[in-house]
């Protein structure tokens, strides 16, 4: 409760007063859209009628440009990457540094394609990955770093037999620690593939919620997956409604969590001053960033 009554009020003094500025610039493109979509459909029917009147070509040419030009206009304004940069600069990243002023956010950016493969979260690492908005920082002495991922399949097969595009598209994290974790595994909400996965002893809880798969050192799972932890990842699951994956591998926690639409983007023709929307982008942070927060003091106990 203490958290959300924080961030409404950083909304109504920050945020919506920067919101304010873009929504001018969304504003400004979507009048300029319809515009470009009016005129055509006004001028040129007028244009045409005058030609068949007056049989003078020359009014054929400005209802031709208008015609052909118009969507290349309305192209390059839904494009107009300036809107898009200035939102995440003025928006995101200020929800980034009031979470944590350590943290750096580069909203063109992305964690680095061998993270994805270390994470150990799939066999099949046959896919092509973009992302964007990277953060970076240093908490409790532990390296943060997390971006939006998609892992595209390489294969119409891949595609064909998975039924998705889609390997992963959603939110990709890492927690990197000082020392190696003395076992290697990956966790999974219940409903994502997991092959090779077993119960974790006799938590039958979290074995409803969770699918599990040791990769090393089985008799040290108990240092890792502490009943600690295990209440992490379980609020977690509470907290941000998502499928998502665990996983400790070599010196880092690694969490992925599916989204099905682009993450931290403005909408044009949908006003994004509304605190419903800014509080989801923090909780789409916030929660994941947490969790690394708290495992970390709870590895180090």
């Amino acid at each position: 409760m203490q958290r959300e009554q924080d961030f409404r009020h950083f909304y109504k003094s920050d945020i919506s007063h920067s919101l304010v500025y873009t929504e001018k610039e969304r504003k400004s493109i979507v009048t300029k859209i319809i515009i470009s979509i009016v005129l055509p459909l006004v001028l040129a029917p007028l244009l045409v009628i005058m030609w068949r009147i007056y049989f003078n070509e020359l009014l054929l040419v400005p209802a031709l440009l208008l015609i052909i030009g118009s969507p290349i206009y309305i192209n390059r304004l839904f494009g107009d990457t300036l809107f898009y940069k200035n939102f995440k600069r003025k928006i995101i990243g200020k929800i980034i540094k009031y979470i944590n002023p350590t943290l750096e956010y580069d909203n063109l950016q992305k964690v680095d394609d061998v993270e994805y493969d270390n994470s150990k979260f799939f066999e099949n690492t046959n896919t092509i990955l973009y992302g964007d908005d990277h953060v970076s920082g240093v908490i409790n002495e532990v390296r943060i770093e997390f971006s939006e991922f998609l892992a595209e399949y390489k294969s119409e097969a891949d595609k064909k037999e998975h039924g998705t595009k889609f390997q992963f598209r959603g939110l990709f994290l890492l927690g990197e620690f000082r020392k190696n974790f003395p076992c290697e595994l990956v966790v999974k909400t219940s409903t994502l593939d997991l092959p090779g996965a077993q119960p974790v002893g006799v938590d039958a809880a979290f074995n409803k919620l969770f699918k599990t798969k040791v990769f090393t050192n089985p008799e040290n799972l108990d240092q890792v997956l502490t009943l600690g932890m295990k209440n992490l990842i379980t609020r977690l699951h509470e907290q941000i409604h998502n499928d998502f994956m665990v996983s400790f591998a070599d010196n880092r926690i690694y969490i992925g969590i599916y989204h099905d639409e682009d993450l931290f983007e403005p909408t044009l023709f949908q006003s994004m001053n509304n605190y419903d929307k800014m509080k989801g982008f923090f909780d789409d942070l916030f929660f994941p960033i947490l969790f690394i927060e708290d495992a970390t003091k709870e590895l180090s106990k």
